[in-house]
Parts: C-alpha cells; structure tokens; sequence
C-alpha cells in the first residue's frame, strides 16, 4: 500500500458467492458512474468464494473497461475481514462502500464531492435515495417490512446530525462513504478489542458494525448525513424476502444495539443496566405475545415480538449477563433459526 494518498475515493465492493446476474448489474453502474474533478479507484473484494469470481467473463471485461480497478482476494471470511482487506488495499482519502447489490446512479460520486466541499464537518455520507428493488413478487404482507430490512428511505434534503445516539438521518450501510482516517482508527479499535461487531458472516444475520462505525465517528466530534443528490437501487434476491429471513435479520438487527452503544460509550453502562428487562418479566411480555400470536398472525405483530426477543437479549449480551432461556425458546417456537 502507497503511504501517500493520491486518490480522491476508493470504491470497494465486497462479495462472496454472488449472484451473477446482481453483480454484474452493480458493476455496470460503477463503470457508468460520472467522475469530475477528482480521482477514483476500485477494489473489488472477492471474500474467497467457493468459484473464484476472476473466472467470469463479466469480470474480465469489468477490468478491462476500469484500468483504475484491481481485484483482492481475502481468505477470512466475513464481512468485516473483507472491508478491512480492501481499506488497507486502498489510498483514498474517503472510502465509498457499495454491497454487490447496489446499483449507484451515475452522479453519486459527483454528489459526494459537491457535499464534502460545501459540508467539511461531515465525515460520513450517505444515500438520501434508496429504491429496493425486489427480483421477484415480495407477499403483500411481507413488502413494507422487506423495504424497511433493505433501508429504502426517500429524503428531499441533505439532512446531518452529530448527536451522540442514532439519528434517523444517519446513513446506513448501503453505499455508505467515510473519510479514510475514520476507518482506519476503527480498524485500530477492532485490533484492540475496543468493538467486538462485524459485518454479516456466512448466513449470521447478526451484524451491527455500520451503525457502530456511524457512532464511533459522531464520538470523535464529526457529523454523518445524507443527500438525495446520492441515489441508488438495493437489488434483493427472492431468497432475502422470506418470512424467516426477515425475522432473523430483524431479529439479529436487534440483538446487536446495546453492544454498539456500549462499546462506544462506555458511560452509558448504568443507563444501560437501568433499563434491563428482568427474566421474570421479560419471560411473562414474550408468553403473553406469544398468546396473541394465536388469535393473530399479522406479520406486524410476529416481527414486533422478534425485535422485542433481540432487543431484550442483545442487552443481556452487551453487560455480560446470561440471556433468560426463554428467549430461545421463544426463537424455536416462531421457528427462527
């Protein structure tokens, strides 16, 4: 890696065993993606898929449209381990995230580097546009609850915030942008064994490290937003609009909040403990939802016990206390595994 930063953005796009068809679609976009008066790079992370993805021919003439993007492999599987390979590969001075199945409108970049001119507080952008774009028919009582998993939002301003919990204007995951100093002091702290959360591994829903890079960075004083000047399409396979794919993500989304609050703030532990769910109590809330399920089987009220379930015992897990059994038991109940 170059010890001086002669590119303006690294673009890093991880992926593991991916679809195809998405993919190739995401790297389309970013070939297409309008550049002004500033440099790129793209790394493209293959997290050591069981086919090597340099096999495909779309690949290959990705590489040959992009003489400014190279191919990485990592080894470690996991999300976080990917991230972490293409930021160290990278010599950006921001660091612009995309899954491979985000599909950026041509002017995301040209967007960004208008905001980070006329924004210098802010250290983290994201997209104010975000359209989910389902690959087959989603059940109606599933689509709303699919949306909010895949983080449509449809802002018609640029909206910023420093405050020291989450904020509806900060950005998610998807296609989210940090100054590469941010990243690199998170990196720092994960080495330590200051935050313990990763990226989504294998098929563990459980993440919680963009909403911890997001707060880690309003915690050294910087400000995280989004433009709708940045848009972009989240392509879902019909194998992530399941009934029992969105409850593991909704429950595992859950599960993770008290551990990244706390491992950032460390002052927050009584405030924190102050608000445990005592087994007693948190077994008769779980029973007592469960009964209702019975007479009603909305889908509402299924995914409103699941982030109850992860919620409670993601703050058992953040203080280091056993997790009531009961939660499990409930998990096995709504058959959630």
């Amino acid at each position: 890696m170059s010890l001086t930063n002669k590119i303006d953005y690294s673009i890093i796009i991880c992926t593991y065993n991916p679809d195809n068809i998405i993919l190739e679609r995401c790297l389309n976009a970013i070939s297409s993606l309008k550049i002004g008066d500033f440099s790129i790079e793209v790394i493209l992370v293959d997290n050591n898929s069981s086919n090597p993805i340099i096999e495909h021919n779309y690949i290959k003439s990705f590489f040959q449209r992009m003489s400014n993007a190279k191919l990485i492999v990592i080894e470690k599987q996991g999300l976080s381990h990917a991230r972490t390979g293409g930021i160290m590969e990278s010599i950006g001075s921001q660091i612009v995230f995309f899954d491979d199945d985000n599909v950026p409108e041509q002017n995301y970049l040209v967007e960004l580097h208008k905001l980070n001119k006329e924004y210098p507080l802010v250290a983290a952008w994201g997209p104010g546009i975000i359209d989910v774009e389902f690959i087959a028919p989603v059940k109606d009582e599933l689509l709303d609850i699919a949306k909010k998993a895949f983080q449509e939002r449809h802002e018609t301003s640029v909206l910023y915030s420093n405050q020291l919990i989450w904020q509806d204007c900060y950005p998610f995951g998807t296609g989210l942008t940090m100054r590469r100093a941010f990243c690199l002091a998170y990196i720092a702290a994960v080495e330590e064994g200051r935050f313990t959360l990763s990226g989504r591994q294998g098929d563990d829903l459980t993440s919680g490290e963009d909403t911890q890079m997001i707060l880690y960075l309003v915690s050294q004083g910087a400000a995280a937003g989004v433009s709708p000047g940045m848009a972009l399409k989240h392509i879902v396979p019909a194998k992530r609009t399941t009934l029992n794919y969105l409850s593991r993500l909704t429950y595992g989304t859950n599960l993770c909040y008290s551990t990244c609050i706390l491992e950032v703030f460390p002052a927050e532990y009584e405030a924190i403990s102050s608000s445990l769910v005592k087994p007693n109590k948190f077994k008769l809330r779980v029973l007592k939802k469960l009964g209702k399920l019975v007479f009603d089987r909305r889908v509402k009220k299924l995914m409103s016990l699941v982030a109850y379930i992860g919620s409670v015992a993601g703050t058992y897990i953040a203080l280091k206390k056993p997790v009531p059994p009961i939660a499990a038991w409930a998990l096995r109940r709504l058959n959630i595994k």
